[in-house]
């Protein structure tokens, strides 16, 4: 049996055992399916693969569980409307055997992590482009704000400043820090958003993109909400480089204000992923990915 890696000091734990035993009390249709770990695992869910169609998303952290509530209740409204599949909710699971937590259950996405490697990007910069317009253009009236459910996503990137300086602080030997910090000033510098709200994503990396057959066929987990759209654009500064970066901001419709912002989107959780992930490897990664790629030409 694998188990979870440990992603923070205080998450709950959440083995194959615990899944089982709440499948067998709340929904015993499906307590039998294979369970697999789907590895590498996220920063805030334990996420099981079950059977062949279904996911069981299991949060880890308290501040993430009111995710599957939006998801059920927004998913179904926006999934018909994107040309990308988006992970249908199917069940809501209650706490149990000592898990404080709701969880749920989602529709499997047929395919693999998207990264540099897995897609055609130049095609995939088009695809996620025209995914991005069809979210924007959805109906945003009664859409939940942006704020705190969205990891203040859809928000000013100002709201960061204060929240990094500590973690800004601890980097003070990082290789390039000064490149990397005047890229993010440069990020605050641009033009707030200031349109009507719009539907937003959040966080659009590759961990969340879903490719077959080299082409990007899905979008798993979200932080929905409406606001700024600059976080959506995050991609055409993580994965994107060259000419499919500019084939996707070109795409993507939007101002070079919001573009700038967006290089702040990709870098501002990073340089605390940095520090809070070093003994987390994939997730180190990321951060380091992200970053290398903002600073990208």
């Amino acid at each position: 049996m694998t188990t979870p890696l440990k992603r923070h000091a205080d998450e709950l734990d959440v083995d194959e055992d615990l899944v089982r035993r709440l499948l067998r009390d709340q929904y015993p249709q499906w307590a039998d399916l294979p369970l697999r770990l789907v590895v590498p695992t996220g920063t805030d869910h334990t996420i099981y693969r079950l059977g062949d169609e279904l996911v069981v998303r299991m949060p880890i952290m308290a501040y993430a569980t009111r995710q599957a509530a939006k998801e059920a209740r927004w998913v179904p409204f926006l999934a018909p409307r994107v040309p990308l599949a988006l992970p249908l909710p199917m069940a809501m699971g209650e706490p149990g055997h000592g898990y404080p937590l709701p969880w749920s259950v989602v529709r499997w996405i047929d395919g693999e992590r998207a990264d540099r490697d897995t897609l055609d990007l130049t095609q995939a910069a088009a695809d996620l482009a025209a995914f991005i317009r069809a979210l924007h253009a959805c109906d945003a009236t009664d859409g939940p704000p942006a704020g705190e459910d969205t990891g203040w996503r859809g928000r000013p990137l100002g709201l960061w400043v204060e929240r990094l300086q500590p973690w800004i602080e601890r980097l003070d030997s990082f290789p390039g820090i000064e490149v990397i910090l005047a890229a993010w000033q440069d990020a605050l510098s641009a033009p707030e958003w200031n349109r009507p709200g719009v539907w937003f994503h959040g966080d659009l990396g590759g961990n969340n993109l879903i490719a077959r057959d080299r082409r990007l066929v899905g979008v798993i987990d979200s932080g929905y909400g409406v606001g700024d759209p600059a976080c959506d654009l995050m991609s055409g500064w993580t994965l994107f480089r060259g000419e499919s970066r500019r084939i996707f901001f070109e795409a993507c419709g939007l101002d070079d204000a919001t573009i700038s912002r967006a290089r702040g989107w990709a870098i501002a959780p990073s340089l605390i992923g940095l520090s809070y992930y070093r003994d987390v490897p994939h997730l180190q990664q990321n951060a380091r990915g992200a970053i290398e790629g903002a600073l990208a030409d």
